[in-house]
């Protein structure tokens, strides 16, 4: 029998939380023919002015992995900024103001590691509007307030985030004109100073909720600061009619879709053929990490069982390390020696727990999965109001988003849901108009 030992060794190469980057992005990274990254470094290359891009997909569908190969491509020819708002700003109570403020902040704390001196005069002009969003009596005079320190305070406030008492008394939005000014000429004579252009990536704002992000993105401010900026943006806001006026605002909108496990007709309607190609995508991630351990862990799923658990991931990266680690977890406990189709079974009904399903979910479920297209049906929701729920739907990746090369867009009930889905039309046969 196999004990723990063997078994932590694979478990341990399954983070589903966990970002590739440095030398696990080298490893176990697989290329994806439909990657905007590539195409994005050479439009990069082409722009003469600051370019401001969008980057949309699934949450854990590999937009982190996916930026963190286009910052180890720019390094050579940019100063990179990242920019992580999920781990520097308040979950819920966020906006334009806070983002604006994190990369000007984040953006000085950059030049300043790869060794640019900010000019006295503009590190006063910078304490001078920013002191007027972290301090309510405090006034900068004499030199009483260091950039050091109030950065540190700064970072503790949007931490928290500006609630509307304090932005109207510190005044923080008639203030971020100011800053992004003082800002852009910081950013224009560093890159005088270093010949060499910025890129800032925005990553985390793909968690926000539908509403807010929509305020957030529709502000002129995301756009105003003078260097070229990646956003991530929320799947459900980018197919939202209500963004396709403040889109055009952006360079690009750039697609990160799903690697497909099954095709589509010609009419763009989900098969169950599968898809060979996106298959073997998945299947290389799995055997990439799985190599690194040697030849007893060369076999360690049965073909079988291998195949379930890319078809059950719906080609979502995070759902299918997940599956993996889950599926390792199982066997562990069961002492097995591989992983058979009985055990990914198991680590399938596991991680289905994570995905809720509403009532009102299932008729519109079942549409997408006959369709192969969102709708714009609304439901009403008493702590939400009037919603779109096919919005919904992607946002708690619900249903899918896959891209066929001749024939466009379509879209899928995650695979993982489908007992669900059939169960409800068996108890529920009327058909849907």
């Amino acid at each position: 029998m196999t004990d723990i030992k063997f078994w932590k060794p694979a478990y341990q190469l399954f983070k589903h939380d966990v970002p590739l980057m440095d030398e696990d992005l080298k490893n176990f990274y697989v290329r994806r023919d439909d990657s905007p990254v590539d195409s994005l470094v050479t439009t990069l290359t082409m722009e003469d002015q600051p370019a401001k891009f969008l980057l949309s997909g699934h949450r854990g569908g590999g937009k982190t992995t996916e930026l963190k190969r286009l910052e180890a491509q720019s390094l050579a020819d940019y100063t990179v900024v990242w920019v992580d708002t999920e781990l520097s700003l308040e979950q819920f109570n966020i906006g334009y103001a806070e983002v604006i403020i994190l990369i000007g902040k984040t953006i000085v704390e950059r030049l300043a590691e790869v060794g640019w001196k900010l000019p006295r005069k503009l590190e006063q002009g910078l304490l001078e509007s920013l002191a007027k969003v972290t301090y309510e009596d405090k006034l900068i005079g004499g030199g009483k307030i260091e950039l050091p320190k109030l950065f540190t305070d700064l970072g503790l406030l949007l931490r928290v985030g500006f609630d509307r008492t304090t932005t109207r008394v510190r005044e923080v939005r008639p203030a971020l004109s100011d800053i992004v000014n003082r800002v852009n000429t910081i950013i224009e004579i560093a890159e005088a100073d270093t010949g060499t252009k910025l890129l800032v990536m925005v990553d985390g704002l793909d968690r926000k909720e539908r509403e807010v992000a929509l305020e957030m993105f529709s502000s002129s401010l995301l756009t105003s600061l003078s260097c070229h900026i990646v956003y991530v943006v929320p799947i459900s806001l980018r197919y939202s009619t209500a963004f396709q006026q403040p889109m055009e605002n952006f360079s690009a909108c750039l697609d990160l879709d799903n690697i497909p496990v099954f095709k589509c007709n010609d009419q763009r309607q989900p098969t169950v053929e599968e898809d060979r190609v996106g298959r073997h995508i998945l299947k290389s991630v799995i055997a990439k990490r799985l190599g690194t351990l040697g030849d007893a862990y060369k076999d360690l799923f049965a073909a079988d069982a291998l195949e379930l658990m890319c078809e059950k991931s719906g080609g979502v990266m995070r759902d299918l390390v997940r599956l993996a680690r889950m599926a390792c977890t199982v066997a562990s406990k069961k002492r097995a020696s591989k992983i058979d189709v009985a055990i990914v079974k198991d680590a399938i009904r596991e991680v289905r727990r994570i995905y809720s399903i509403e009532d009102y979910h299932f008729p519109e479920l079942v549409l997408v999965h006959r369709t192969g297209k969102r709708s714009s049906n609304t439901f009403d929701v008493p702590s939400k109001g009037t919603i779109v729920i096919c919005d919904e739907l992607l946002h708690h990746r619900l249903i899918l988003g896959y891209r066929d090369p001749d024939r466009g867009r379509w879209f899928d009930v995650h695979p993982i849901l489908m007992d669900d889905l059939n169960r409800w039309q068996a108890a529920n046969p009327s058909p849907l108009p």
